[in-house]
């Protein structure tokens, strides 16, 4: 039934002509919105962040904010992603053949499903002869890869819910839940029934799930389910914590899918990480017509001409002051830190902006890159390894890495770079300045700029009792001129000194060291020595002998 309290989510049935006379003779299909062409599909999956030159100006911890923008917003279908949508629109409607409303096939698949429920029992059946034209795929990549990404965009192309009033029915044409960490079949099914009721404000959970219901019942239930909601493809992410269920519970959940596809007549997508690919290449290869989709390994991105494109689009999205053109060096250090995996490089980048604002560079460098990896990424080192290694069973243990929850540390890290973590006795006695924690903060810029404590500590609070006004860049830009005129000073001033010690040795007596060395002028001192006679020739003791 229609809940009065969910309209938006549940829309009535448009139909329209899908092109294929297959596909217009079933309301199920005419009701989804019209195949994408390639145009279509690129459009669907690119997603580029807002971006105003204006905003290079505004202050470095606003920009900060600007460049997590990369995080959310920015994706580059490439040929892999094309490939899916081709996939995921093919199975949805394919499915959907053997179930037509119209059909007296259709009403026997719901009778069917009904006695399940009846006797508990996946295999029972009131009709013989009910095809399916379902199919299952798998989807197999490390974390990071852009699995889910990309099937959310996709996914997003067609209706949550559709309500055919001529046949008095709800479709759901596709449905996402996550695989249950321990691998249970009653936290799957509950999933399930969760995931029905915020799509459709309907109470399956408490009716069908609970305590004391049987695994019997819960799966009878789910599929019957599945089955009246003409549900189109049921993803189900994160499949490989089925390879941590225990006494046979993965088993039994893949018996269930198995059931789904061949009987119930719904396309299953599993999805998950390369852990996952025993399981699908045993008993999951059962489903009927799983052969004809197959499993897609997510493997990734090559480092090709489809890698520098994605860069090149990428690089341009810099609030530095002073970008720099991207070229094959940074091309090359990109894909060595991150091999090709999407959402490393995009928190590597996002991170490397950061630093550069951070350290007043304005700049992204290959060595800054680095510097970054070496820092912000230590959590995934093994994995990115692993990959670059090339070894499966090394790819296989990591594969489940979950990456750093780089987004918080890109504004955090800013604010961690710039705190500094003194000594108690640094806090007390180093730091006169009103604002402390400003001091501290460009203190610890000059240490990273290779400046030790014992110098920059004065020069900072001197400038800044001077100039409480001034903001952190503009004390670095101060400082570090104050110590080049120093220098320059320190040197001129050197030689001044020595100008006016040498004229005083010119007064000594003319056998002082000192004075033969300030009168030595282009020549060497040994032989100004030597024209003093300050220096005993050996070879007279010889012929003196």
């Amino acid at each position: 039934m229609m809940s009065e309290g969910r309209p938006d989510i549940i829309q009535e049935a448009q139909y329209i002509d899908p092109g294929l006379p297959e596909y217009a003779e079933n309301p199920l299909i005419s009701a989804l919105p019209e195949i994408m062409d390639l145009k279509e599909a690129k459009k669907l999956l690119r997603s580029l962040p807002s971006f105003n030159e204006a905003e290079i100006n505004i202050p470095p911890h606003i920009r900060v904010h600007a460049i997590a923008r990369i995080t959310t917003s920015f994706f580059q279908p490439l040929s892999i992603h094309i490939v899916l949508e081709r996939k995921l629109s093919q199975m949805i409607r394919q499915g959907y053949l053997g179930k037509n409303p119209k059909s007296a096939n259709f009403k026997k698949q719901l009778n069917n499903g009904y006695e399940k429920i009846l006797q508990k029992d996946l295999t029972a059946y009131v009709h013989e002869n009910v095809d399916s034209t379902a199919s299952s795929m798998a989807l197999f990549g490390v974390s990071g890869s852009g699995k889910t990404t990309t099937l959310n965009r996709l996914l997003s192309a067609y209706p949550r819910a559709i309500y055919h009033s001529d046949y008095n029915l709800i479709q759901v044409p596709w449905l996402k839940v996550d695989c249950p960490h321990d691998g249970s079949i009653s936290e799957l099914c509950l999933s399930f029934f969760y995931a029905l009721d915020r799509r459709l404000g309907t109470n399956y959970a408490k009716k069908y799930g609970g305590s004391r219901k049987g695994i019997g019942y819960l799966l009878t239930s789910a599929a019957q389910l599945a089955n009246i909601h003409v549900i189109g493809v049921l993803v189900i992410d994160e499949f490989q914590h089925l390879s941590l269920a225990k006494g046979g519970g993965s088993e039994k959940i893949l018996n269930f899918l198995v059931t789904l596809v061949n009987t119930i007549g719904v396309s299953v997508i599993i999805v998950g990480t390369p852990q996952a690919m025993p399981i699908f290449a045993g008993e999951f290869r059962q489903a009927r017509r799983s052969t004809g989709e197959g499993s897609m390994l997510w493997d990734r991105l090559k480092r090709d001409e489809s890698w520098d494109r994605l860069v090149e689009v990428l690089w341009k999205y810099q609030w530095l002051s002073n970008e720099q053109p991207i070229d094959d060096d940074i091309k090359n250090v990109l894909y060595d830190l991150s091999q090709g995996v999407f959402d490393i490089l995009i928190k590597l980048f996002c991170l490397a902006q950061s630093r550069a604002i951070l350290i007043g560079k304005e700049t992204i460098t290959t060595g800054l890159l680095k510097k970054v990896y070496e820092d912000e990424f230590i959590p995934v080192h093994k994995m990115l390894a692993a990959l670059k290694s090339g070894d499966p069973d090394k790819i296989a243990k990591y594969g489940d890495l979950k990456m750093p929850a780089i987004e918080e540390k890109m504004i955090q890290s800013f604010e961690n770079q710039i705190a500094v973590q003194n000594s108690e006795e640094e806090k007390e006695d180093s730091i006169n300045s009103e604002d402390p924690d400003k001091a501290k903060s460009i203190i610890k810029l000059l240490n990273e700029m290779g400046i030790a404590n014992d110098i920059a500590t004065p020069l900072v609070t001197e400038t800044l009792n001077s100039n409480p006004e001034f903001s952190i860049m503009q004390m670095i830009h101060r400082i570090t001129g104050m110590m080049a005129q120093d220098k320059k000073e320190n040197k001129e001033t050197s030689t001044k000194n020595k100008s006016k010690q040498f004229a005083q040795w010119q007064e000594l007596p003319e056998k002082d060291l000192r004075k033969i060395y300030s009168d030595k002028g282009d020549k060497s001192m040994y032989s100004n020595m030597q024209q003093h006679g300050s220096i005993f020739e050996v070879e007279q003791l010889f012929n003196h002998g």
